[in-house]
């Protein structure tokens, strides 16, 4: 949607999400097909069916603001916004749009997926903290014997992007809890990207982190729907 409100091929699309969505519609089309008669009437099995379908709309939204962060911060050049004209001044402001929006995305497509591997693994995480996240889920996964060799791939991955993540997760707290007296400094960083004595933020760094970001879901989301499809019965 976002590439053709800005004249961009609607084929140029990520080839490891798309890889991703194969893998959603898979897992789902298992699950139809291994309980046709009674996916309605099983509670448990119709809300993993409706979740897993509606992360193909959440990850479509979060590569479409990553890509549009990236394609209007590309479009900026003046380190100062006093220094751009009104054309860059606006693609400076939509990149700022997208890449919080992309920032957000990132942290509820986690947290949406680990209330989905809660009820798909049955691990009960809400007996441990009542309002979890993912990474929550992925602690409680540890004392689970089969799912040992998911954990340790989603582990590595979680290892792997700990420094762009933690950064991320910084500017998302920023930007949702700026009530907060202490982050308003962070606030006027995250606001404005700038003062009249100051550079605008790097955006080719902050990219940079957004795209590590972006690809430690991915890379999550993969092992966890891999993982899921391949054990459903029927599965070829």
């Amino acid at each position: 949607m976002i590439r053709r409100l800005i004249g961009q091929p609607v084929e140029d699309e990520h080839a490891q999400l798309e890889e991703i969505m194969k893998l959603i519609e898979r897992f789902c089309m298992l699950l139809r097909t291994n309980f046709r008669d009674g996916l309605k009437e099983n509670e448990h099995i119709y809300r993993i069916e409706a979740w897993a379908s509606g992360f193909q709309d959440s990850l479509t939204e979060l590569e479409e603001s990553r890509y549009a962060a990236n394609w209007f911060g590309e479009r900026v050049d003046k380190p100062f916004e006093e220094e751009m004209d009104e054309d860059e001044r606006m693609d400076y402001w939509r990149h700022v749009y997208f890449y919080k929006n992309a920032i957000i995305r990132i942290f509820s497509v986690l947290d949406k997926l680990g209330y989905f591997m809660n009820e798909m693994f049955a691990l009960r995480t809400e007996r441990v903290k009542p309002r979890y996240s993912y990474f929550t889920v992925l602690r409680q996964m540890k004392d689970s014997e089969p799912l040992a060799e998911l954990n340790r791939h989603l582990q590595q991955v979680k290892n792997t992007y700990k420094e762009p993540l933690n950064i991320l997760r910084h500017k998302r707290n920023t930007e949702i809890h700026y009530v907060n007296v202490e982050m308003l400094d962070d606030l006027k960083q995250t606001r404005h990207h700038f003062t009249k004595n100051n550079h605008i933020e790097d955006l080719e760094r902050n990219l940079s982190k957004l795209e590590q970001g972006c690809q430690m879901v991915y890379e999550t989301m993969e092992h966890v729907f891999r993982y899921c499809a391949d054990r459903i019965p029927g599965n070829p």
